[in-house]
């Protein structure tokens, strides 16, 4: 491949964005440029990384040969990383949340409307192997008509909370850092957007640490199609980190909980239960990324997840989270 195809990409946040870093390198259709972090030593990684190294973020949001700017920052930067893109003409691969409150949420939309940039977010669930599998389950119509549908984000790791970034910056959102994970597979599976919620929560947890905002969130959602649906942001939980779900349909049930998908075929006491099982893939958190640079570079639709379905998602959050101030049952602005 000729180099003028090759996609010069930067890399702002090494948390998540170190997977970030190393998909990019690998990509054939990438070169990784910049990397920017603050607390990182960025002697150690050079023997990791070939690229350039940079504390400030807006080196890499200034330059004029990076095309693609992944942004792993923390949720609070986010935003204003999305618009100096949206400003330079720069294509954004962002983790989530993509913003935090609805005027962010509507300065974004209006910025790449019109403009040919690739905007996505790192919904990653959608490609791991049990997740795809559940999709061909339901595409397969093994289940029939889906009328309910349940999704608990367990985050099992409450020390980031009582202890990290999340309880440093302004404003922290359960919904919006776990939530939207399950959110966004409801919408993939049912293939419908959500209409309205109503949520509530608290913070009894982490009552007394320094964590300021709700840990424990539950929302029930209304989709346009009529499905009705629970979710759970459970970032308090004392268990391992896990998803679970619980899918309601007209032929039958399917359940997953530690990584066991239980099909459900009879409503008789252990009858017609059918255990799914899937293949393992240690390097599922990599392949989106990847997908999004190869339809950047071949200049083709990027597929695996739309613009819309990404703003649903947000959009689904951000009424989680007037619903919980407000007590009442709130419409999905997207």
């Amino acid at each position: 491949m000729k180099d003028k195809k090759v996609l010069s990409v930067g890399v702002i946040g090494l948390g998540i964005g170190n997977i970030h870093a190393k998909a990019i390198q690998k990509n054939k259709n990438a070169k990784l440029s910049f990397i920017s972090d603050k607390k990182r030593i960025f002697k150690k990684l050079s023997k990791k990384f070939k690229c350039k190294f940079t504390k400030d973020a807006r080196v890499i949001l200034n330059n004029k040969l990076t095309k693609l700017v992944s942004i792993a920052s923390y949720d609070n930067y986010h935003f204003s990383q999305i618009m100096s893109c949206i400003k330079k003409k720069k294509h954004i691969f962002v983790e989530k949340p993509f913003c935090q409150n609805i005027e962010q949420y509507k300065k974004i939309k209006r910025g790449l409307c019109g403009k040919k940039i690739y905007f996505s977010t790192n919904f990653v669930l959608r490609n791991h192997p049990k997740f795809k599998k559940i999709f061909q389950i339901i595409k397969n119509k093994k289940l029939g008509k889906i009328y309910h549908i349940e999704g608990d984000y367990n985050y099992g790791r409450l020390y980031k909370l009582t202890s990290g970034w999340r309880g440093n910056i302004p404003y922290y959102s359960v919904t919006q850092g776990g939530g939207i994970h399950m959110i966004d597979l409801m919408i993939w599976y049912i293939k419908s957007l959500p209409k309205t919620v109503i949520a509530n929560g608290n913070k009894i947890s982490t009552k007394n640490s320094k964590f300021k905002f709700l840990d424990n969130v539950t929302s029930l959602i209304t989709f346009k199609n009529g499905v009705t649906a629970k979710v759970s942001s459970n970032f308090s939980c004392v268990m391992p980190h896990d998803h679970q779900m619980r899918i309601f349909g007209t032929k039958g049930s399917l359940t997953l909980s530690n990584d066991k998908i239980l099909f459900y075929a009879s409503r008789e006491k252990n009858k017609k239960i059918k255990t799914i099982f899937f293949r393992k893939d240690k390097n599922y958190k990599s392949k989106i990324l990847d997908e999004f640079i190869n339809s950047i570079v071949e200049r083709k639709k990027f597929k695996l997840i739309s613009k819309k379905e990404v703003f649903s998602s947000m959009a689904t959050c951000l009424a989680i989270d007037k619903s919980i101030k407000t007590k009442k049952i709130e419409k999905v602005k997207i």
